[in-house]
């Protein structure tokens, strides 16, 4: 492995590690690097988390059988978290990111229940979601939404809101490999400068802890938790070098050679095609995804000079439903912009679009829309803010001289909310 991981690691400064291991090779050669660094990179507690899917009958539970065999040969707790298959199946969309987002949720369900609120056990076995206790609602498809940090609003309420640690860190096998295949996947249909940045090295995440007892949801807290890729910058044939110095096992999962899903098909046949005809191709994506990186992260300081002078306090929201029944559609995540204040920034930058950067700025807040929200070349700057509008679980209202942009629970809560806002004075 080379010293950048090293360098990195020591520069972020985690303490406490939860490993995901699938019990493939990346994986396994993550765990074993980390273990075998655990002193020399003073890592004060190191866990390992599996998460069965339950969409492969035999396999998974080999496969999780050798995880937990791999943890009790290091003396490492070992946590497993069995998902519902069919529920993924049944989500709609796409049954890879449909498992993908679930994955997340179940990591930082392992993270919350045995890592960073108690103790750790040695062996731990987490079942599938029931209807009691805490769950975290991570992964937009099948349990919520992920949401980086600067989505966390002051205007949280009926919330205790953690702040993430900074000593403990969830960490994934993603290698230069996976860096590429998404590159090219997201260069194929289209993509922004976010997209651009590809897997980023560090990512943190916001989730929201809910309690159902007696089928009544109630909301606990929101957290975050940070996501680490470390080995971002290592090449399969580096991976491959490293298992067979340190004669490490692993298993393959069948699954990964089914052409029929969207990665597998890039990672066998069109990545190989394109390295061919072009040799170096797979290096120069995780390139520019670097570069993409660094220029997101200015572009971003350049969004918060331009719109931070447009936010203002809070501003209360309409009970009242369009059935007149009192309802409370309190959001997940919400900013008020001042409209005078958002009129002068459009104007002073009228021979510029500023539309994709008021897109983007609104993303990191947590609210993503489409771009098409806010086009509108007839506007200062292509920027259009609608009266009154609904996308997913995210809702525009004009209010008065403010400007509510909101994300809920639910479209059903955002439809609420919108409808509220038709009533009153000034839409």
């Amino acid at each position: 492995m080379n010293n950048s991981i090293a360098d990195s690691f020591r520069h972020h400064g985690f303490k406490r590690l939860l490993l995901s291991v699938s019990g493939g090779l990346d994986s396994i050669c993550l765990a074993h690097y980390f273990i075998q660094n655990r002193e020399n990179f003073g890592i004060e507690w190191l866990g390992i988390a599996h998460v069965h899917h339950g969409l492969r009958v035999g396999t998974a539970d080999r496969d999780a059988a050798f995880v937990g065999a791999f943890a009790r040969k290091y003396n490492i707790p070992f946590f497993l978290k069995k998902l519902d298959g069919e529920a993924l199946k049944a989500a709609g969309g796409s049954l890879e990111e449909n498992a993908r987002d679930a994955r997340y949720g179940a990591l930082i369900e392992i993270a919350e229940k045995n890592v960073t609120l108690e103790a750790p056990s040695a062996y731990t076995t987490l079942g599938t979601k029931s209807l009691s206790g805490s769950y975290p609602l991570c992964g937009d498809r099948v349990h919520g939404s992920y949401r980086s940090r600067s989505s966390l609003q002051d205007d949280i309420s009926n919330s205790e809101l953690r702040t993430p640690n900074s000593e403990f860190v969830i960490v994934t096998a993603h290698h230069a490999g996976d860096q590429a295949e998404t590159m090219y996947m997201r260069l194929r249909r289209g993509t922004t400068l976010a997209g651009l940045r590809g897997i980023q090295e560090v990512r943190e995440v916001q989730c929201e802890m809910w309690n159902v007892e007696c089928g009544i949801t109630h909301h606990t807290f929101h957290t975050t938790h940070s996501i680490y890729r470390p080995f971002l910058s290592v090449t399969r044939q580096e991976l491959l070098a490293y298992a067979r110095e340190n004669k490490l096992e692993w298993v393959e999962d069948e699954s990964n050679a089914d052409v029929n899903f969207a990665r597998n098909k890039v990672r066998h046949e069109m990545l190989p095609r394109l390295e061919r005809e072009r040799p170096g191709a797979m290096a120069q994506l995780c390139r520019i995804a670097a570069l993409a990186e660094k220029a997101y992260g200015k572009v971003m300081i350049e969004c918060d000079k331009i719109f931070a002078t447009c936010l203002h306090a809070k501003m209360a929201i309409p009970a009242q439903g369009l059935d007149n029944k009192v309802s409370d559609p309190t959001p997940r995540t919400s900013i008020s912009l001042d409209k005078k204040n958002l009129r002068k920034v459009l104007v002073a930058h009228g021979n510029t679009d500023l539309s994709e950067m008021f897109r983007l700025w609104l993303s990191e807040k947590g609210l993503r829309f489409p771009i098409g929200f806010f086009y509108e070349p007839k506007e200062p700057a292509c920027v259009k803010i609608p009266h009154h509008a609904v996308y997913r679980r995210r809702a525009i209202v004009k209010i008065g001289q403010s400007v509510r942009i909101c994300e809920f629970g639910s479209p059903e809560e955002a439809e609420i909310f919108v409808s509220c806002g038709k009533k009153n004075k000034g839409l």
